[in-house]
């Protein structure tokens, strides 16, 4: 096998590289796109326990104050924010 030779297979065995390379990111992508997710908040009372859950609102944080407790009149917090999977229809 010659040198130039060498570097003609090599070429193409980096292009057959890139281009698998590329057909997965598309299929990942693709497949990424397909599962939704929504973001929820969950408002916990430190003190008696009651639990409120409710969609994201932009400005929500972990530990911000939210409303007073229905059951002891104490301020409840946003206890946790997380995402959940959409099912699909």
């Amino acid at each position: 096998m010659q040198f130039s030779e060498f570097y003609t297979l090599l070429l193409l065995m980096l292009l057959l590289f890139l281009i698998t390379s590329l057909i997965r990111t598309i299929i990942e992508r693709r497949k990424a796109k397909k599962e939704q997710y929504k973001t929820r908040t969950l408002i916990k009372c430190s003190k008696c326990g009651y639990t409120e859950e409710r969609d994201f609102q932009v400005g929500d944080y972990v530990l911000k104050p939210e409303k007073e407790c229905p059951k002891c009149k104490t301020i409840i917090r946003i206890h946790r924010i997380y995402d959940v999977k959409v099912p699909k229809k």
